[in-house]
C-alpha cells in the first residue's frame, strides 16, 4: 500500500493570533440554520454572528454538508473532507486550502481560499464563517432577514457509490461511496465494513479497513492505535461495531486483496445509526445485530 500524506499545512502557516474570543464580541443566539429542516443545537452551541459574519460550530455544519471534520490539536488546524474535496483551516488564520482529492490523494495545488473573518474558538468549540465553508463545498446559501435564518441548499454531487462487493473487487485508488455497517474480527483483529442484508449466495460482503504507514499520529502507527483513535474521535467509542455508516474514500491494495482506507485526508463516514435501528427505519428485513456475525 503506498504512503499517505500527513496533515494539509502548507498553507497555514501563518502565526495564530488567538486561540479564543470574548464572548462580548457576539450578538444574541437568535441566529438559525436551515439545510431542508432548521438545524438543532445544544444550549449554548448554535450559530453566532461574529464580525458581521454568521458562524457556525465546525462539527455541526460540516455533518450538516455531509463532509468529516478531523482535529489537529498540535497544529490548531483542522481538515474537512466531503467525497472528492478536502478543506484545511487554522485557528486565527483567515486563508483556507481547497484540494481536489486526487488518485487518493490530496492534489499538490490547491487552491487558496482567503477568509472575511478567520475560524475561532468560542464555549470550547471551534467556529466557522457559515458561508465560506458552504460555497467552498459548492452549497449554495442565502439569508432570511425576517427570520434571522441562514438557507443552505446542497450541492447534488455525484459519487461513484458501489456495493460493498463491487468496492473489494475494484482497482486500487478507486474513489467511491457505500453504505455498510461495522463489524470488527475477533480473530484476525481486524475492523471490517459488512453490507446491509445478504448477497445472492446468502451471505454478507465485506471489506476489511486499513489504515496509511505514515498518519497523523506518528510514521508506521500500530493499526489498533489508529483505529482507536480513530473511532474515539468520529464515534465517541473505541469500537463502534453495529453502526452503520456511510463511507465515502479510497481503495487500497495490500496483500493482493483490496481494502477500505481509514485516513484523515481522503475519508468521509457519517454515522446512520445503530443497525438494527437503521433496519427497521427503512422497513426492510434483518437478522439482529450480533458482534459474533
Amino acid at each position: 500500500m503506498k504512503k499517505f500524506a500527513k496533515p494539509i499545512v502548507g498553507l497555514l502557516s501563518v502565526c495564530v493570533f488567538a486561540s479564543a474570543v470574548s464572548t462580548a464580541a457576539f450578538a444574541a443566539n437568535d441566529v438559525n440554520v436551515v439545510v431542508g429542516e432548521k438545524l438543532q443545537f445544544e444550549e449554548g452551541s448554535g450559530p453566532i454572528i461574529y464580525e458581521e459574519h454568521t458562524m457556525m460550530p465546525l462539527r455541526a455544519v460540516s455533518e450538516a454538508l455531509d463532509a468529516t471534520v478531523y482535529w489537529f490539536a498540535d497544529k490548531s488546524s483542522v481538515q474537512i473532507v466531503q467525497y472528492d474535496t478536502l478543506l484545511s483551516l487554522q485557528i486565527g488564520n483567515n486563508i483556507m486550502g481547497k484540494y481536489k482529492i486526487v488518485n487518493g490523494e490530496p492534489s499538490g495545488e490547491p487552491e487558496s481560499i482567503k477568509l472575511t473573518v478567520a475560524p475561532i474558538i468560542h464555549n470550547e468549540r471551534t467556529y466557522v464563517p457559515l458561508r465560506a465553508i458552504s460555497e467552498a463545498f459548492d452549497a449554495s446559501i442565502s439569508w432570511d432577514n425576517p427570520n434571522r435564518s441562514a438557507i443552505i441548499i446542497p450541492s447534488k454531487k455525484t459519487e461513484n457509490f458501489l456495493s460493498i462487493k463491487e468496492m473489494s473487487e475494484t482497482p486500487e485508488n478507486t474513489l467511491c461511496s457505500v453504505y455498510g455497517v461495522i463489524c470488527y474480527d475477533s480473530a484476525s483483529q481486524k475492523y471490517f465494513l459488512r453490507s446491509l442484508t445478504k448477497n445472492d449466495m446468502g451471505a454478507y460482503s465485506q471489506i476489511t479497513f486499513c489504515t496509511p504507514r505514515v498518519t497523523s499520529i506518528a510514521d508506521d502507527t500500530d493499526y489498533n492505535d489508529y483505529v482507536k483513535a480513530y473511532w474515539t474521535e468520529q464515534f465517541g467509542m473505541e469500537n463502534p461495531s453495529g453502526m452503520v455508516v456511510k463511507f465515502s474514500g479510497v481503495t487500497a491494495s495490500l496483500n493482493d486483496t483490496i481494502h477500505a482506507i481509514l485516513n484523515k485526508t481522503t475519508t468521509t463516514i457519517k454515522p446512520l445509526g445503530r443497525y438494527d435501528d437503521y433496519m427497521k427505519s427503512l422497513g426492510l428485513d434483518f437478522e439482529p445485530f450480533s458482534l459474533t456475525m
